[in-house]
């Protein structure tokens, strides 16, 4: 007998969307293992990506952490006595996290992230 998939989500989609509703739910509101925000943080939807910056004066950018997981980009970085700073950000557009990049100029720390582009696909005659 063959097994056949037929559409729906994987089971890594449905966790990464698990993950993503019990931040959004559960963790955010109560601020549990989240630090003081960045300041001056500037989401920026252009066509083809988004461009994320975050002030982070007087942070070593050898510290800071970046994360994507599933339609949500995490910064993080330790902030000393004030334990750590951290920001979130999630997406409306599917995006590509093997092709977003981050860039360290004079305290600021800007993410590029592409979208995800759809594929057509050209029908052939069977």
């Amino acid at each position: 007998m063959a097994i056949r998939k037929t559409g729906g989500v994987s089971l890594e989609q449905f966790e990464r969307a698990i993950d993503e509703i019990f931040d959004a739910l559960l963790v955010e509101p109560w601020g549990a293992g989240k630090g003081e925000a960045f300041e001056r943080a500037e989401l920026v939807d252009l066509p083809d990506h988004y461009e994320v910056g975050l002030e982070a004066q007087g942070v070593d950018p050898d510290q800071i952490g970046v994360e994507i997981r599933g339609q949500r980009l995490t910064v993080r970085a330790p902030a000393g006595v004030r334990g750590r700073i951290e920001s979130s950000f999630t997406f409306h557009d599917p995006i590509d996290p093997e092709g977003a990049r981050a860039e360290w100029s004079n305290g600021i720390l800007k993410i590029f992230v592409p979208k995800h582009k759809a594929r057509r696909i050209a029908l052939k005659e069977a």
